[in-house]
């Protein structure tokens, strides 16, 4: 078992909460050059207040391609398919020309070994039909191991040699039960803690390396990858491990997934872009972004072509402590993003609702909304050009994220055009291409168009 660290004195604080909180689910114009110096522009208009709403929340859905129709170079569009809500999303629906991979969501882990399902008790049934219907199609469907409350004994499953080749062949074996064709990792942390219970050792990092290995030893046909923070991957004390000692993963990892999302919630001083494509207009400690994401992976030693970037498929909403929009000035530019908030207020369907977690914790409204139910409840035009229900649409050039305002609600989110030019960036840093977290947030239209750009 490791050891537990507190890393409060050690780093600031933003970066340490955006580890903490990015696993659980987790886009802008011209993406190929920095923002205009002007940062807002108001699209749409604020008739009425509303006085009372929902706001939804839910995860990421994992994308794979299948072997077939697979792309080897850029131009992958994934997916996280989350298993947990297949009632609202049932595979049948799943519009499979759109993906070259998806990725099932999410399977955790036990401290005997065993592979966990996450509490679906339709696990069986619906992973055999999600891996039939995706090669039928021509989709690669994998699985995803991990996530915010299912990483919880990883440390202990990789600590020895021993260990990690018992546990790679459960996951090999569990893959191929179902007939997946990939395996994803999405350890949330290794070697620093996430949800507060985890096991938690400072050799994780290196560890996790060597695990991955052994799975590509007794599956190397198999495709594998991991998901990665927007912060990079850090070691115990929160510095960023060199290339030099990501040697082994670069080897074996065909994807790592970058999890360029919840760089603002309900953790920090302020609101703020959920996923700015830039962080210029950022406090000094909290300047994570699209740009810094990808940079440090490259930094860290993967190639272009092993980069998925994450678009986030959710909306976050906070209560201001006023309705007056205070500016934020940053050299010559001005945002309005940025603002003091009161509480989180609860979000749509699938949001986190009120209670305790796996770790005995008390946990309050999450506050998210997919996108495509900010669309079904009126609060965002169909094209999304335009708020309404009260709501105005900003957009804020400085980070690439548009916003909403009512009153005293502000909701970030990503739009079919953000969405676009994060896609256009990432085309311009040669990445091998992006996935959706998860598969019911954007609308269909948006996921064509995002594949559209990719494509030309």
């Amino acid at each position: 078992m490791g050891k537990n660290h507190n890393f409060l004195g050690n780093l600031p604080v933003t970066l340490l909460i955006v580890f903490a909180f990015q696993s659980v689910y987790v886009q802008s114009n011209d993406a190929s050059e920095d923002p205009s110096s002007t940062y807002l522009n108001i699209s749409g208009s604020s008739t009425s207040l509303i006085n009372s709403f929902e706001i939804k929340f839910g995860l990421s859905p994992e994308n794979t391609t299948d072997g077939k129709n697979a792309k080897s170079g850029n131009g992958t569009l994934v997916a996280y398919y989350p298993a947990y809500n297949a009632e609202a999303k049932p595979v049948s629906d799943i519009k499979f020309e759109l993906y070259d991979e998806l990725v099932f969501f999410v399977a955790t882990t036990n401290s005997n070994f065993t592979i966990g399902t996450g509490n679906v008790a339709s696990w069986d049934a619906l992973a055999k039909e999600f891996t039939s219907k995706s090669k039928a199609a021509g989709v690669r469907p994998i699985y995803s191991l991990g996530g915010w409350t299912g990483s919880r004994y990883l440390s202990l499953l990789v600590a020895t040699h021993e260990n990690r080749t018992r546990y790679a062949e459960s996951v090999v074996d569990f893959a191929k039960k179902y007939g997946f064709e990939g395996f994803n990792l999405d350890w949330e942390y290794p070697s620093i803690q996430g949800i507060g219970c985890n096991t938690v050792d400072d050799s994780d990092a290196f560890n996790q390396q060597l695990f991955m290995k052994e799975v590509k030893k007794l599956w190397p046909q198999g495709s594998l990858s991991a998901c990665v923070s927007i912060a990079g991957i850090r070691q115990f004390d929160y510095t960023p491990l060199p290339a030099a000692n990501l040697t082994t993963f670069a080897q074996v990892l065909d994807k790592v997934h970058i999890m360029a999302y919840d760089v603002y919630g309900s953790f920090t001083k302020t609101t703020g872009p959920n996923a700015p494509l830039y962080g210029h207009c950022a406090e000094p400690g909290n300047q994570l972004s699209v740009q810094s994401g990808i940079d440090m992976a490259l930094r860290q030693g993967f190639s272009p072509n092993q980069i998925l970037l994450g678009i986030p498929a959710y909306a976050k909403t906070w209560t201001l402590a006023s309705p007056k929009l205070t500016p934020k000035v940053v050299g010559n530019h001005t945002t309005y993003h940025y603002q003091n908030f009161t509480v989180i207020p609860p979000g749509g369907k699938f949001d986190d609702k009120p209670g305790k977690d796996i770790c005995g914790q008390t946990t309050g409204w999450g506050g998210t909304w997919l996108v495509s139910e900010l669309v079904e409840n009126g609060i965002l035009s169909e094209d999304q050009s335009s708020g309404g229900k009260g709501f105005t649409r900003y957009y804020d050039e400085c980070s690439g994220e548009p916003f909403l305002v009512s009153n005293t609600t502000l909701i970030s989110y990503d739009d079919i055009n953000s969405t676009i030019t994060k896609v256009e960036y990432a085309k311009s840093k040669n990445v091998s291409g992006i996935f959706f977290f998860d598969l019911l947030g954007p609308a269909d239209d948006t996921v064509a168009a995002a594949r559209n750009a990719l494509l030309h």
